[in-house]
C-alpha cells in the first residue's frame, strides 16, 4: 500500500493493499490520454478523411459526450457489483474502441470507435475517484484526488508533444496504437493488482431502477447541484481551449503539429502545479475557499488572454502562456469541486462521481460544438475569438457559481 493510504487508510483496508496510488493514477489517465494525444494532428487529419473542422471535432465532442453518459451508468454500476469488475469490463470496451479508431477509413467509423473508447475509458475516470473515497473518506478525498490527478496530468503533459512528433514521423493510426498499447497496460496491471474496495451489494435485478433512484436522490440536493454545475462551468474554458487550439496555432500562428504539442504542455504544466497546491495544502484551507480561489485564478488566466487579443498581440505565447494561468487555477478548483460533489452524499460516492463526470465532461463536450460551429461559420474574422469568447462565459459562471458554495453540506 503507498505511504498516503497507509497513513489515512480505515483499519481495515490497511493491510489489504487494495488499490496503489501509482495504480489509481494509470487508470485515471487513460481518458484523458485518448482524449488529448490525437488532436495536434486533427488539422491534418481533416484533409485526410477529408471532411470539415466541425465533423472531425464530433470525434472530440461525440467522446465526450460517451465519457459522460458512461459515467452516469459505470458509477452506480460500481456501487451495485463492485469497482473492480466494471472497471476492468471498462478497459476492455476501451481496447475495441481503440482498435476501430486505429482502422477507420471514415470520419463517421472514427466517431463510432470514439464513442465506444469514451464509453469504456470512462470507467477508469470516475472509479478511481469512487475508489479514494472508499479508501479515504471525506476528510482527505479532496487532497488525494488531488495527487491522482495532478499524476494523471503527467500522461497528458507529454502525450500531445508526442502525438505530434508521432504523427509527423508516421501517420495518426500509428497514434491511436498508442493509445492502445496505454490502455492494454492499464488493463493488464488492473488485473494483478486492483482489489475490491467496494464489495458487490449483492443485488442483481432492479439495476435501472436502483439507478434512476440514487441519481433523483442526488439531484434532489441542492448542495450537489451547486458543486456539480461549478464543475461544467469550470471544465468550459480547458475544453473550448482543447477544441480549437489546434486550429488556431496551425492554421494562424502556422506551428506544426508537434510545436503544437510542445506548447501545450503550458496548459498541463499549470494544472499539475495546482494539483500540486491542492495535494499539499488543500486539507489545511478547506475545499470551498481552493474553489473559490482557483475560479478566480482561472478567470484571471483568461482575462489575460482576451486583453492581448485585444491588444493585437500576434505570438503563440499571446494564447498558450495564459493557458498556463488557467491550469493553475483549474488545478485548485477542479480535485476540491470533485471531492465536493462525492461528499454531499458520501454512501452514494459510485454515482455521485458518475453524475458529476457527466457534468464535468458533458459540459465540455457542449463547449467543443459551439467553438466547432464558430469555427465552420467563420463568425469571427479572427479565428481567436472562436474559443476566446466561450471560454470567458465558462470562467465566469464558475466563479460565480463557486460563491455559492457551502463548506457545512460536507460530510
Amino acid at each position: 500500500m503507498d505511504a498516503f493510504t497507509e497513513k489515512v487508510a480505515p483499519p481495515h483496508l490497511r493491510q489489504r493493499h487494495p488499490a496503489p496510488l501509482p495504480l489509481l493514477i494509470l487508470i485515471a489517465a487513460i481518458q484523458p490520454i485518448a482524449m488529448n494525444m490525437y488532436v495536434p494532428a486533427m488539422a491534418a487529419m481533416q484533409g485526410d478523411l477529408q471532411t470539415s473542422a466541425s465533423a472531425l471535432q464530433a470525434t472530440l465532442w461525440a467522446f465526450l459526450l460517451a465519457t459522460a453518459l458512461g459515467q452516469l451508468v459505470a458509477g452506480p454500476l460500481s456501487d451495485m457489483f463492485g469497482r473492480r469488475h466494471v472497471l476492468l469490463g471498462g478497459l476492455s470496451l476501451f481496447m475495441v474502441g481503440t482498435v476501430i479508431c486505429t482502422l477507420a477509413q471514415s470520419v463517421e467509423t472514427l466517431i463510432a470507435g470514439r464513442i465506444i473508447q469514451g464509453i469504456g475509458g470512462c470507467a477508469g475516470l470516475v472509479l478511481s475517484r469512487a475508489i479514494i473515497r472508499d479508501v479515504h473518506g471525506a476528510a482527505n478525498s479532496a487532497s488525494m484526488i488531488g495527487y491522482v490527478t495532478m499524476g494523471m496530468a503527467v500522461g497528458p503533459l507529454i502525450t500531445p508533444a508526442l502525438g505530434g512528433v508521432i504523427y509527423e514521423a508516421w501517420s495518426w493510426r500509428v497514434i491511436f496504437a498508442v493509445i492502445g498499447a496505454f490502455g492494454l497496460f492499464a488493463l493488464a496491471v488492473s488485473v494483478l493488482r486492483l482489489e475490491e474496495t467496494h464489495p458487490a451489494a449483492g443485488k442483481r435485478t432492479g439495476i435501472f431502477s436502483a439507478w434512476r433512484r440514487e441519481l433523483k436522490e442526488l439531484l434532489a440536493i441542492a448542495d450537489f447541484w451547486r458543486f456539480a454545475l461549478t464543475l461544467g462551468a469550470l471544465c468550459v474554458a480547458f475544453f473550448s481551449f482543447i477544441a480549437g487550439g489546434a486550429f488556431i496555432a496551425i492554421d494562424i500562428y502556422e506551428l506544426s503539429a508537434s510545436q503544437y504539442g510542445v506548447l501545450f504542455i503550458f496548459v498541463v504544466a499549470g494544472y499539475v502545479a495546482g494539483n500540486f497546491v491542492t495535494g499539499r495544502f488543500g486539507p489545511r484551507f478547506g475545499v470551498v475557499p481552493m474553489i473559490i480561489v482557483g475560479n478566480a485564478i482561472s478567470l484571471l488566466g483568461v482575462a489575460i488572454a482576451l486583453v492581448l487579443g485585444l491588444l493585437s498581440v500576434f505570438h503563440p505565447l499571446a494564447l498558450f502562456a495564459p493557458m498556463f494561468v488557467v491550469g493553475v487555477g483549474n488545478g485548485f478548483a477542479l480535485p476540491n469541486t470533485v471531492a465536493g460533489c462525492v461528499s454531499v452524499k458520501p454512501e452514494l460516492a459510485g454515482s455521485a462521481s458518475g453524475l458529476a463526470g457527466a457534468f464535468q465532461v458533458g459540459s465540455g463536450a457542449l463547449s467543443s460544438i459551439v467553438v466547432g460551429l464558430l469555427i465552420d461559420a467563420q463568425a469571427f474574422s479572427n479565428m481567436l475569438w472562436a474559443i476566446l469568447i466561450p471560454m470567458c462565459a465558462g470562467a465566469t459562471a464558475a466563479f460565480m457559481l463557486s460563491l455559492t458554495l457551502r463548506s457545512e453540506s460536507l460530510k
